[in-house]
């Protein structure tokens, strides 16, 4: 009975120590992280990666954010009638949103596409969805890789 109560107590320790961390169990299994702000301003001051996209109107609201933690993968959706900030120019679209959650579903994808700050961005009924999908980072294991051989 005694090894029972003790995996008990660990296991409500550590699901303590979670909820203070601010963090989901979600999050903490995952290599994601999704984010939801209803204002622009709320977004640019808690923006989890550090700095919010450049193309976000500042007017937006309803931003969702979904990404990979190391930063390489991310999606954002965000609701507002205005047009894109910044420097975009429209090319054909190279790829498709790589992270998936209901709010990233799309009937179509479009041929072209609004490219700023390196995010792929589309119109929806209500404002824009981007994704951006930056290079891969090599594998320690990778032939080649000078991280995994000894130094001489």
């Amino acid at each position: 009975m005694l090894p029972k109560r003790v995996l008990l107590l660990t296991a409500a320790a550590a699901l303590a120590a979670l909820s203070l961390t601010g963090c989901s169990v979600k999050e903490v299994l995952s290599n994601s992280r999704e984010s939801e702000f209803a204002s622009y301003d709320t977004a640019a001051e808690l923006w989890p990666s550090g700095e919010l996209p450049g193309w976000i109107p500042t007017d937006a609201t309803g931003i969702r954010s979904l990404e990979t933690k190391d930063g390489r993968l991310s999606v954002i959706r965000v609701t507002t009638s205005s047009p894109l900030e910044g420097e975009c120019e429209e090319r054909a679209r190279q790829g498709v949103p790589v992270l998936t959650a209901t709010w990233t579903a799309a009937a179509e994808r479009p041929d072209a596409v609004m490219v700023c700050d390196e995010y792929e961005i589309m119109p929806t009924e209500d404002g824009w969805l981007g994704w951006f999908e930056g290079p891969e980072v090599p594998s320690r294991l990778a032939p080649g890789s000078q991280a995994g051989q000894a130094s001489r």
